[in-house]
């Protein structure tokens, strides 16, 4: 509601099959079965990208039923046109090495080669996409990420762009952009190379940087154009229209409520120029310089702590804090 009544929709994300695992285990206790597999199992890299491991258990009808509720909570909860049901990160050895899900799959004649996983989670996907469309009480686009099931030459195998819009995480170079948009699917863009948030900063698993540094400052967010993107792939003017728009992410590893703001401010203002505006490649961040110094004061003056992005100093000599000119 604070949301709405400032023009701003929240997109509820259900990320499934994978990152889910605790808060799960109620299932064999309530009669249902494994619904999570993989569930902190160690060493969690050979089960997951990241710990703590766990998947949602393919072959086992009641995750369905629980997905259902879910779903239906969700609802009641937000207003939306459209619904994002994830899809990141799935790691296929998690499923095959599960007993449960070899089984199933031995009954069906299959060893659990990758297409035959594949196919386990396209089936997985129709199942939970008809507990969305029952949930919310019409069929509504669903939002994926872009994953295996999108990799090049295969989308259509899996997913039907009448029913799901991508969102591409990777690369602003991944011929896949190209591919997805020429067969007709709606994407929205959030490059990591550029949009995510969250890069530059230490690693959590380990020493060094993390897995997405450097970080993105905001000339880069500000260059960052999905139709620039697509353009340079020798996309086809006329299906543009097919780029719904873009998103920052900002994964919370390394953020909480303490720190998010002025990780976000005023980097996020730079992408809202891109994304409601879009200026000609021939725009570039210096020309945008001074009214982007200018509106983190202001920001600042309205009580949002955006971090800084030049000593004083610049912003009171204009046009004198550049770089060594060739």
């Amino acid at each position: 509601e604070f949301a709405k009544l400032r023009g701003v929709r929240v997109l509820p994300e259900f990320d499934a099959p994978a990152h889910v695992g605790n808060g799960w285990q109620f299932g064999e206790k309530e009669g249902k079965g494994k619904l999570a597999v993989c569930v902190n199992k160690e060493p969690w890299q050979d089960f997951c990208v990241e710990p703590p491991c766990g998947q949602l258990n393919p072959v086992n009808p009641h995750v369905y039923t629980t997905l259902g509720k879910l779903y239906q909570d969700f609802f009641e909860l937000f207003e939306t046109d459209m619904f994002h049901m994830g899809g990141d990160e799935v790691n296929l050895n998690c499923w095959n090495s599960t007993e449960e899900i070899q089984e199933a799959l031995r009954r069906q004649g299959k060893t659990g080669t990758e297409e035959e996983l594949l196919e386990l989670w396209k089936n997985f996907q129709d199942q939970a996409a008809e507990k969305v469309y029952a949930a919310a009480g019409k069929k509504l686009p669903l939002i994926l990420w872009t994953n295996s099931l999108t990799e090049k030459g295969q989308v259509e195998k899996f997913l039907s762009n009448q029913e799901y819009i991508i969102q591409i995480w990777t690369t602003g170079q991944d011929a896949v952009i190209k591919e997805l948009i020429d067969k007709d699917f709606k994407v929205i863009f959030s490059n990591y190379d550029a949009w995510y948030f969250d890069c530059g900063y230490s690693s959590w698993v380990g020493e060094g940087n993390n897995w997405c540094s450097p970080y993105k400052g905001w000339q880069i967010v500000y260059e960052n154009s999905p139709k620039e993107m697509y353009r340079s792939q020798g996309g086809n003017p006329a299906r543009e229209s097919l780029i719904l728009g873009g998103e920052a992410a900002m994964w919370a590893e390394q953020v909480d409520g303490a720190a998010v703001i002025h990780k976000l401010w005023p980097r996020a203002s730079a992408l809202g120029e891109r994304l409601w505006t879009d200026p000609e490649s021939s725009q570039t961040w210096k020309q945008a310089e001074i009214r982007m110094i200018n509106h983190r004061n202001r920001l600042v003056e309205r009580g949002i702590e955006a971090d800084a992005l030049q000593p004083e100093w610049c912003n009171q000599n204009e046009g004198l804090c550049y770089t060594k000119k060739n």
